[in-house]
């Protein structure tokens, strides 16, 4: 697959998930999640970081955080490999642990930030791992609700800002409303663009202007440089999806509720991904809901970690549509 495009900068805020190889498990006893926490907080410490909220599933884990400095390539790479080596040794494994780089999605306005803690935290509760988040202790969620943080480096301040008119008071109205929010969360992301930010228009102009315009010519393969609303790209993408899986167009567009269909599946994900079209446009296209664009794109992400075949066809695909 095409490598993920990293958008660097002083005080740039992101959303970053890494999972376990062949979504394996990551964290296999209480004292991996305890280590996998000392690990990120001397990354914090190391690369001035400000960690605004996380969680940690068993095999993979989510993070929200603020980079001072241009470095978030290197701090992640260094609390990877850091944790790589700690498993490795300690249950005599070899290879790599995480499902290759981690994905990151640049996030602009702070009007999205507390949407974006409520997703964290309530992974446990959509995974169906807990029914109550105060039973999950692997989340910086007790930091945001309890009088004392349990994890002093969590910057849960920021994000607590404006939920009552002092701290004590933030904290209950949050505990309050993420216990509202729970099974809506998700929604906010259908905002993504490019597949890697969220934002308003305002925020995304500039990220266009300033950094993907500004593209060097080797990295001009790159999905993501494409611009949002790229003329053709829809019927670039159905052109494609037809020779590799010798279909026709008709059947990608004939709609059928609740009936799966990988070539169709693959359109979507495609264009979900890598065009910059929102889901609202996607599913215009195939005649199916804004929720059904999500879980196509869902299911081929999810098949992409395990089928080799799938993983060759997706990116001849891409390579044919995104050449330069």
């Amino acid at each position: 697959m095409a490598r993920p495009w990293r958008i660097q900068y002083n005080n740039a805020v992101y959303h970053i998930m890494s999972r376990g190889v062949a979504q394996g498990e990551v964290f296999y006893a209480e004292e991996d999640y305890h280590k996998f926490l000392e690990y990120l907080e001397k990354t914090s410490e190391k690369f001035q970081l400000e960690i605004f909220a996380f969680v940690l599933m068993g095999n993979h884990y989510h993070l929200f955080l603020r980079t001072k400095e241009a470095n978030l390539s290197k701090s992640m790479q260094w609390l990877q490999t850091s944790y790589s080596i700690y498993l490795n040794r300690k249950y005599r494994r070899s290879g790599h642990l995480f499902q290759g780089r981690y994905k990151s999605i640049l996030v602009g306005d702070d009007s999205y930030w507390r949407g974006l803690s409520f997703y964290i935290h309530l992974n446990p509760v959509r995974a169906g791992i807990v029914k109550e988040l105060e039973t999950y202790k692997w989340s910086s969620y007790h930091d945001y609700v309890k009088t004392k943080k349990i994890h002093p480096w969590v910057a849960c301040e920021e994000i607590l800002k404006g939920f009552g008119k002092d701290e004590k008071e933030s904290r209950v109205e949050y505990r309050k409303l993420i216990s509202e929010k729970s099974g809506q969360e998700k929604k906010f992301l259908d905002d993504v663009k490019y597949g890697l930010i969220l934002g308003s228009e305002e925020f995304i102009s500039w990220v266009q202007k300033k950094f993907i315009n500004r593209l060097s010519a080797r990295d001009g393969e790159l999905p993501q440089k494409k611009r949002v609303g790229d003329d053709g790209i829809v019927e670039k993408v159905l052109g494609e999806v037809t020779k590799c899986f010798k279909t026709e167009r008709t059947q990608l567009l004939q709609r059928k509720r609740r009936v799966p269909q990988r070539d169709r599946d693959v359109c979507m994900y495609i264009l979900k991904e890598h065009s910059g079209l929102d889901n609202k446009r996607i599913g215009e296209v195939f005649g199916v809901s804004l929720s059904a664009v999500t879980k196509a794109a869902k299911r081929i992400s999810e098949q992409l970690e395990t089928e080799e075949r799938l993983k060759k066809e997706t990116n001849r695909i891409l390579n044919s549509i995104f050449k330069v």
